[in-house]
């Protein structure tokens, strides 16, 4: 597309998702830069009653009728993640600029080559890393940064839930793809790696399945993550927890942060910032937290510019991932792979 005379980014979204149907549709749809113009779906009736209910113009049932519209400038890829490769790659090469729900994939090469593919052909590539755009999170950020709590020692990251009972099929199940290393400690890595603006650099971890894992699937995960500049962080997932609070801290020389009930699809919780004994709450404003990602996406489209989470935050946490996954199968620490610019060290 021509970024300098267009004035909006027209959408197609490929997989008629549960993500996509709560949030990433009604957010496409909100954004006064966003169009959205076309569904694929290869089940056609599940992909008509998607576009009834967003309004959307065009249903097409094959990834060619995506990538032969001009009246696509970009796609957000919503399928089972062992297909976001071939997707995101065949995307690229379409010039279609590109938005990848997390993780980008299940191996670690298949996401660098993604990144590569949407590097080479010019084209913007995002990874739905939707926590980044939340006014907590950028509040904790913004702290950190301007010195508020000093040097930053240590952090935890926890993202625990109870898993509603109508998604525990692969999730639970799924040996290749399920559990919450895959699903939730890509956010939690992704969410220090933002606050802290450092690089996770060897992981300790173990998992469990500890009430609704089948099948040696992982409901929950602890690790140890050591990052750059020495800074421990603890990160703990889990789906088997109905009466747990999620959280982000930043602990440091000055000061603690505490994000608490922050780690979620919609806009909660609060911040506050300890010297001491004293607590005081961090004002911020709730925002749609897809909204803002999609209107961000957009603005790098048309303007220039960058999205919230690139193609390779997106490889990061992948790797940071893979290596608590490899480290809870050995019992061993394991590096996390490096990654200088866009390519690996």
């Amino acid at each position: 597309m021509n970024n300098a005379s267009a004035k909006s980014v027209r959408w197609a979204i490929i997989g008629a998702s549960q993500i996509a149907r709560s949030w990433v549709a009604g957010a496409i749809r909100a954004t006064d830069r966003g169009e959205l113009v076309s569904l694929m779906s290869r089940d056609q009736a599940r992909g008509e009653d998607f576009a009834k209910a967003f309004g959307i113009p065009k249903v097409v049932t094959s990834l060619e009728g995506v990538w032969e519209d001009a009246g696509v400038d970009a796609v957000y890829i919503s399928t089972a993640n062992a297909r976001h490769r071939e997707i995101a790659v065949a995307a690229a090469a379409a010039g279609k600029h590109v938005l990848c729900e997390k993780p980008l994939s299940l191996e670690l090469d298949e996401a660098v080559e993604m990144a590569e593919a949407c590097d080479k052909a010019g084209v913007i590539m995002g990874t739905n890393h939707h926590m980044r755009a939340a006014a907590t999170h950028i509040a904790i950020r913004d702290l950190v940064k301007s010195g508020a709590i000093g040097k930053p020692l240590a952090a935890r990251a926890m993202y625990c839930e109870y898993l509603p009972v109508e998604l525990q099929t692969w999730r639970t199940t799924d040996t290749s793809q399920g559990g919450v290393i895959y699903d939730l400690t890509v956010h939690n890595v992704d969410a220090l790696r933002f606050a802290l603006g450092f690089e996770p650099q060897e992981v300790m971890s173990m998992k469990a399945s500890s009430l609704i894992g089948k099948n040696g699937v992982e409901d929950q995960t602890q690790s140890v993550i050591r990052f750059e500049k020495d800074l421990i962080a603890y990160s703990h997932e889990g789906y088997a927890f109905a009466h747990h609070e999620t959280a982000l801290e930043i602990h440091g020389s000055e000061g603690g942060i505490y994000g608490r009930g922050i780690m979620d699809e919609a806009p909660s919780g609060q911040v506050y910032l300890r010297r001491g004994k004293e607590m005081t709450e961090v004002p911020v404003i709730p925002v749609n937290l897809y909204e803002g990602t999609v209107s961000q996406f957009n603005a790098a489209v048309l303007d220039g510019g960058a999205p919230k989470a690139t193609g390779w935050d997106g490889v990061r946490s992948l790797a940071t991932a893979l290596a608590v996954r490899e480290s809870c199968r050995t019992g061993q620490k394991v590096a996390v792979p490096q990654f200088n610019g866009g390519g690996r060290t």
